[in-house]
């Protein structure tokens, strides 16, 4: 008879255990798994669909990014281009079109908002991001999605709307809408060696 009432303990705790709660999963806690990765690197695929565009353009190439703010993308195909921001700093740098332009971040404020969305994300920095967009996030741990409104209309320039989705710490997808209707859609995947 012990032996019964010790084997239904174990199943009540066993149920017990299943319906316990899971661990809350919200935007700071998807931030502190992001602020832990110092350098990520992976290919993409761009595709730009636009309106003055007959066909999307595809794009494809790498990113870089590494702690605190750098971010390189370097389109292979269909031309050769690498951009490079650093602080403050954009420099692009496309052999058909001559010597390397180096811009200010400050002085494209459109640029400014979405390269600071995209490196407050892969830092894991929510106040920052709180500071240019409307934050929200969907899903779980090991799919969600964040959604990133701007704030300021004069800061946002065209852009309506910025989705990032990933898996734990990964960033996989990123999309822009614009407020014309134009969309970029960026998936990432690892960089093979």
């Amino acid at each position: 008879m012990r032996a019964d009432l010790r084997w239904l303990a174990a199943l009540g705790l066993l149920a017990a255990c299943r319906l316990a709660p899971a661990a809350p999963f919200g935007a700071a806690e998807l931030m502190q798994a992001l602020a832990a990765v110092p350098a990520a690197e992976a290919r993409f695929t761009e595709v730009r669909q636009m309106e003055v565009l007959r066909a999307p353009l595809e794009l494809r190439g790498t990113l870089r990014y590494e702690r605190p703010d750098r971010l390189e993308r370097r389109v292979t195909s269909p031309y050769q281009e690498v951009t490079r921001i650093e602080g403050d700093r954009v420099s692009v740098d496309n052999p058909a079109r001559g010597a390397p332009r180096i811009y200010s971040l400050a002085s494209l404020p459109a640029a400014l908002a979405l390269v600071e969305g995209l490196r407050a994300t892969l830092a894991g920095d929510l106040a920052t991001l709180e500071r240019h967009y409307r934050v929200s996030l969907e899903g779980r741990p090991e799919a969600w999605t964040l959604k990133l409104a701007p704030r300021a209309l004069a800061l946002s320039g065209p852009v309506a709307e910025i989705r990032l989705s990933g898996s734990a710490a990964r960033l996989e997808r990123m999309e822009i809408d614009d407020r014309s209707g134009d969309r970029t859609i960026m998936t990432l995947s690892d960089r093979q060696p």
